[in-house]
């Protein structure tokens, strides 16, 4: 066996001795400190910074030029709505719903609306930019996304009797299925893992904040319970979902927005409360 080799051995033979036998003593090396004590800082050595509770910010929202100038299609390939700016706000410049004719069970029929279609904004609670449609014939309300739009009407389909056709606007309107770009599908659901890890930890973050408020904290966990089966029941038809899981990554950044926004007000409610009580 070589020297080499030989001194190798005896220096992890002297390391493994306990305690209470002589340890090598190498240039420069710091004495071992007793069990149970706190070694000093080094000489010279940048003292660590203190830790210290930040209040959570809003998260930002959407730009809305994400979802003008181009169609958003429901389900990806369906019905279609084009957004335009009109001064400040915006403006639906075109709509075409597609649904089931009234007379004839099992044909399509088609409606397009080519005039514009004012939309009125509207607060909400989940911090979304919500606008409701309106058009008398069909109205209904969205929440604007990033390049998509969550379209809401109480789970209901509209009934058109002068057009013979009944047409249900509820769901995702977003990208069309000859835009997915089969390269970028691992991206889409790796971001769409990142942003429901997000989901659960502002869940447990909002959740342990309002522990004092049983009804809130109730409230709460019914949402998020049935979030998942809200998600599936709105994707469930989009096309290409089982291989980009695009509508699925889009309904989930608006629950991480919606909780985000939760998260941050009830901070921002607890510091005011604090300093009315001073």
């Amino acid at each position: 066996m070589s020297r080499p080799l030989l001194r190798a051995i005896g220096l992890c033979s002297a390391f493994a001795l306990t305690d209470a036998r002589a340890q090598l003593a190498l240039p420069g090396a710091i004495a071992p400190q007793p069990t149970g004590s706190v070694a000093a800082p080094a000489e010279g050595a940048k003292p660590r910074p203190r830790v210290e509770s930040v209040t959570p910010v809003a998260p930002k929202l959407p730009s809305e030029e994400t979802i003008i100038g181009h169609a958003l299609y429901l389900d990806g390939s369906r019905s279609s709505i084009e957004l335009q700016r009109q001064g400040e706000g915006l403006e639906v410049a075109r709509l075409a719903l597609t649904g089931d004719r009234l007379s004839r069970s099992g044909e399509s029929c088609r409606i397009e609306v080519s005039e514009p279609l004012r939309l009125t904004s509207r607060r909400t609670e989940s911090g979304l930019r919500r606008y409701e449609v309106e058009f008398p014939a069909c109205p209904f309300t969205f929440d604007a996304l990033d390049g998509a739009i969550l379209v809401s009407n109480d789970g209901r389909a509209c009934e058109l009797k002068q057009a013979d056709c009944r047409a249900d606007p509820n769901g995702l309107w977003g990208m069309g299925e000859t835009e997915f770009d089969t390269k970028k599908a691992n991206e889409m659901l790796t971001l769409r893992a990142r942003v429901e890890q997000k989901v659960r930890n502002d869940f447990k973050a909002l959740y342990d904040k309002i522990k004092s408020e049983k009804a809130l904290r109730k409230e709460l966990v019914r949402e998020q319970a049935g979030f998942s089966a809200r998600r599936e029941e709105i994707c469930r038809a989009y096309v290409a979902e089982a291989d980009f899981g695009y509508c699925a990554l889009r309904v989930t950044e608006a629950r991480a927005l919606a909780l985000g926004s939760q998260l941050a007000n009830s901070f921002k409610a607890a510091e005011t409360g604090g300093k009315k009580k001073r």
